[in-house]
Formats: C-alpha cells, sequence, structure tokens
C-alpha cells in the first residue's frame, strides 16, 4: 500500500500533540489561574486529525486488500488509542483539578 508509512507517521505526530495538549492542560488546571479548555480543544483537533489518516489507511485497506500487518501502522493506531483514552480520563481530572482549585482559594479567602 503507497502512502501507509506517511499515514503512520501523520497519525503519530497528530496523536503526540494531542497527547502534549492534554498533559499541558492538566498542568494549567491544577492552579485555577489558567483556562485549559483551549488546550483541550486543541487537542480534540489533533485528534480528529489522526482520526482522518487512520479512516483514509483503513480505506485503503478496504480498497486494495491488502491485509499485511505493518508493525509502524499498528504503532500509529496504539498511538491513537491511548490519546484518545488520555483525552478521556484528563477531561475528568481537570474538572477535579478546577473544583480542588475553587475549594482551596474559598478556605484562603475565608481565613483572611
Amino acid at each position: 500500500m503507497e502512502g501507509l508509512e506517511e499515514i503512520s507517521f501523520e497519525i503519530i505526530s497528530h496523536s503526540g500533540q494531542a497527547k502534549a495538549e492534554i498533559m499541558e492542560a492538566v498542568s494549567r488546571s491544577r492552579s485555577g489561574n489558567e483556562d485549559p479548555q483551549p488546550l483541550l480543544d486543541s487537542a480534540k483537533e489533533e485528534l480528529k486529525q489522526a482520526q482522518n489518516s487512520h479512516l483514509k489507511a483503513l480505506s485503503d485497506f478496504a480498497k486494495t486488500g491488502d491485509s499485511k500487518i505493518d508493525p509502524l501502522y499498528m504503532h500509529a493506531e496504539d498511538q491513537m488509542i491511548t490519546a484518545e483514552s488520555f483525552l478521556d480520563f484528563a477531561t475528568e481530572l481537570i474538572k477535579t483539578n478546577l473544583e480542588l482549585a475553587k475549594l482551596k482559594q474559598e478556605l484562603q479567602n475565608q481565613s483572611n
């Protein structure tokens, strides 16, 4: 299949960028002072691009009937799936971090 290596690298690149933005969003959420949502939105967009590349590879597989297993493509799928799961978990963690930051601020205000 032509282009599978390129598609695999696109998936890996977008998935890696998504994970980096998710981690930064989690980090920002700890203080409660910075809005993590723009980073989450950007990560979601990166994952969409990875998913589009993945869909192209699946379409190519369907068209050609080529069923050879490519380790790089398997790695790319693993990276994408990990990033998707990471986004789900991080979204919940960010909610908790923001609630905790709000409670800390309320306690500080009460003690002042």
